[in-house]
């Protein structure tokens, strides 16, 4: 048989497993959303890091020409001092 304290005992031990469950819910909420958080950032510098890519490999191409250019001028430089 149960006495007068042991209804009270199973309520208040409810109760309080109950608010540790919301505490942990709401801190693994806290946590998905700085996960989330980062995971936006990291597609983002993605993005930022695909076109550097893409500027890096045009400024290689123009670096190329450029060079070809100045072999072209420092030729005609030699043929016109020749002359």
């Amino acid at each position: 048989m149960l006495n007068g304290w042991s209804i009270p005992a199973v309520w208040i031990f409810v109760v309080a497993q109950a608010s540790a469950a919301v505490w942990w819910a709401s801190g693994t909420d806290q946590q998905v959303g700085n996960n989330t958080s980062a995971i936006v950032q990291v597609v983002e510098n993605e993005k930022e890091i695909a076109i550097i890519e893409v500027q890096q490999r045009a400024i290689a191409e123009d670096v190329v020409e450029i060079k070809m250019m100045m072999g072209d001028l420092h030729t005609l430089l030699i043929k016109h001092n020749t002359e």
